[in-house]
């Protein structure tokens, strides 16, 4: 890369970071929790978990990685919720990712208890550290093993692929993924080991500012990963889906928004959660 592209790029993450930064100064007060209105199935849970309804704020993992737990305000525990796990873009606090992303009273209202994790620089400690999230909140509160989402936008998508393919300490995987705009390329997936079969859906704009083209080559990675069939199907969403081996689907959205940007197509992620397969 030449210096003068190279400052170009150090420009247009700086202007996208201002300008998400700004936006998060005058963004209303942090969304309030909802009251679930799906069923939920009750028990398998071990008895006496601590979590509780409502906003949990200054959490942290045992390596010091703070997040956010907010559980719908009927939350019982011996109904198991699913958890929606958001990972930030690079920069964000926990707040500040729940302002950007906008999933907290939708992701209640659907059953989900949402976690946010604040941001560090990519890298191993950053994984080992995000990796301690999902383990605390499942220690607390009442959560589905079937409906476990990881989510998240640029930094925040690289993250759900790499504790997709490297769960560090958690054993258990994602029942669906939603990756955008990550910063992942195909070469770079050449060198995971493929995990299990999970639904996947991958977001990405193919003139990305920042990452032009990576969609299509996560999207083949995947495929070839997961044996799905090439026979595609188009959703009311404009998404791409695909068959895939043990049922799992490989949804690819094509989307238009600047990397600042966290899709509109996302207004479909709750069909995508609890729509099962055919």
């Amino acid at each position: 890369m030449s210096p003068r592209a190279l400052w170009l790029l150090l420009g247009l993450i700086l202007i996208g970071f201002l300008y998400l930064t700004a936006r998060s100064w005058i963004t209303p007060e942090l969304p309030p929790a909802a009251v679930a209105s799906h069923s939920l199935p009750q028990g398998g849970c071990p008895p006496n978990l601590a979590g509780t309804a409502g906003r949990h704020t200054d959490l942290h993992t045992p390596g010091g990685l703070g997040f956010t737990v907010i559980a719908p305000l009927n939350y019982q525990p011996d109904r198991r919720y699913g958890l929606l796990m958001v990972f930030p873009p690079a920069g964000f606090s926990k707040d500040m990712s729940e302002h950007y992303y906008q999933l907290t009273q939708l992701g209640n209202q659907h059953g989900y208890v949402v976690a946010y994790s604040s941001a560090i620089p990519l890298s191993k400690r950053a994984l080992a550290l995000q990796s301690e999230v999902m383990p605390q909140v499942m220690s607390q509160w009442c959560i589905d093993a079937d409906r476990v989402v990881f989510t998240g936008h640029s930094d925040g998508g690289s993250l759900t692929t790499g504790l997709t393919l490297r769960p560090g300490q958690s054993s258990l995987m994602p029942s669906r993924v939603v990756i955008s705009a990550a910063g992942i390329t195909e070469d770079d997936l050449q060198q995971e080991i493929c995990p299990a079969p999970t639904h996947v859906t991958v977001l990405h704009n193919p003139e990305d500012q920042l990452f032009p083209g990576y969609g299509e080559g996560t999207v083949r990675w995947w495929g070839r990963c997961m044996q799905c069939s090439e026979t595609l199907q188009t959703e009311v969403s404009g998404c791409q889906v695909r068959q895939c081996a043990q049922g799992k689907l490989l949804r690819h959205c094509v989307t238009t928004e600047p990397h600042t940007r966290w899709p509109a197509v996302t207004s479909h992620i709750w069909d995508w959660l609890d729509t099962k397969a055919p």
